[in-house]
């Protein structure tokens, strides 16, 4: 029975009513709409996970959470073409008219998986994604970035073949690295917030705007229900407009590359570190496990909170608050120029964070409790 008619439980109306409050107080009728269609795509018995997938989850959850944010966008942009001159940017400029077909590819792709588990193999997802991700930067060279302040990178960028070759496989890289870090209520929908957050204030882009709403009531609904997971639909979709609209700041000259290396922080090093320990491990470097600091972090305050949602949200709060949203904060204050190499720093400050802090729950921790999952 869907979770709208459970009016039996206390629990679920105080979720509710909190999701369409903070919706309408923050964005008016247009929140309360997006809440609500949220609220009823979460209901259908499509795509829904096992609680134990994520290591995280203590009830069964919906995939849909990418396909929800992206009928609000789409709906968004619509409305906004239709009551004023407006053209997105994917009918003006041939480069945003690849990089959003990338972005459909990888949704496309994602739904697959979202819909009916295993459909396509990891491998055959993985060449799918160098494919169009190689076929974008060919198309669109204008994406790949001439210097990133690191000279050993900048001679690579430097050759066309090497420079296309380094950034096809940093994009894949990428992608993988926000599915991974998908699990924890607000993590990854957090690192998307803060992120359109800053895109939308440094160029004021519709598009923009429109994914800033969308991620801001997913958000919202994420952290207060956990109904709901990006799924690979989300984190493929985000993981492509974060990256493209991340590699055109860096080319433009907006933001330097440290500054993208501190508001993405989490999910990279994560990967990296994870792809890391597997193989130390003798595992496949892509396999799963409950190992991320995400999930050590989740059995930290588990057993110091009741609530198993609470402790999940928490989590998630946690690691993109104290990463993209430390980056958010520092921005809007102006704290150091956005194109400055000094976020550099930023960035090695939250990557030895990461690393003592993984350290640390790892020596406090039973090694059983981070298997493969069944």
């Amino acid at each position: 029975m869907c979770k709208l008619l459970r009016v039996g439980s206390a629990s679920t109306v105080w979720k509710m009513l909190l999701m369409f409050l903070f919706s309408g107080v923050t964005f008016g009728a247009t929140g309360l709409g997006a809440m609500l269609l949220m609220i009823l795509l979460s209901s259908t018995h499509l795509g829904k996970d096992a609680s134990a997938k994520h290591g995280i989850s203590v009830s069964e959850s919906s995939r849909l959470g990418g396909v929800a944010i992206a009928i609000v966008v789409i709906i968004y942009i619509a409305g906004l073409s239709a009551i004023s001159p407006y053209t997105p940017g994917l009918m003006r400029n041939d480069d945003f008219l690849y990089l959003w077909g990338a972005v459909f590819f990888c949704c496309s792709l994602g739904f697959a998986e979202d819909i009916k588990p295993d459909f396509l193999t990891p491998t055959l997802r993985l060449m799918a994604k160098f494919a169009v991700f190689g076929a974008l930067f060919w198309l669109a060279p204008t994406f790949i970035p001439k210097s990133l302040g690191i000279s050993v990178i900048d001679f690579l960028l430097s050759v066309p073949f090497l420079g296309w070759a380094l950034v096809t496989v940093f994009a894949v890289g990428f992608i993988n690295a926000l599915n991974m870090a998908d699990g924890a209520n607000g993590l990854v929908p957090g690192i998307a917030l803060a992120s359109f957050a800053v895109f939308f204030a440094e160029y004021g882009r519709p598009m923009d705007g429109a994914l800033l709403f969308a991620c801001s009531i997913f958000f919202f609904f994420n952290v207060i229900s956990g109904w709901y997971f990006l799924g690979d639909t989300g984190s493929y979709g985000l993981g492509a407009v974060l990256l493209g609209y991340g590699l055109l700041g860096v080319v433009d000259g907006h933001f330097s590359a440290g500054f993208m290396a501190a508001l993405f922080c989490y999910p990279c090093t994560d990967f990296l570190v994870s792809i890391t320990r597997r193989w130390r491990a003798g595992r496949s470097p892509f396999s799963a496990d409950n190992g991320h600091l995400h999930n050590r972090l989740h059995q930290f305050i588990k057993v110091r909170v009741k609530s198993g949602v609470m402790a999940n949200s928490l989590t998630g709060l946690v690691v993109s608050g104290s990463t993209s949203g430390v980056v958010l904060c520092a921005y809007l204050a102006d704290v150091l120029p956005s194109d400055s190499e000094l976020w550099y720093l930023l960035f090695a400050v939250q990557v030895l964070l990461y690393l003592t802090t993984l350290r640390y729950l790892t020596s406090i921790q039973p090694k059983t409790q981070y298997a493969d999952p069944a």
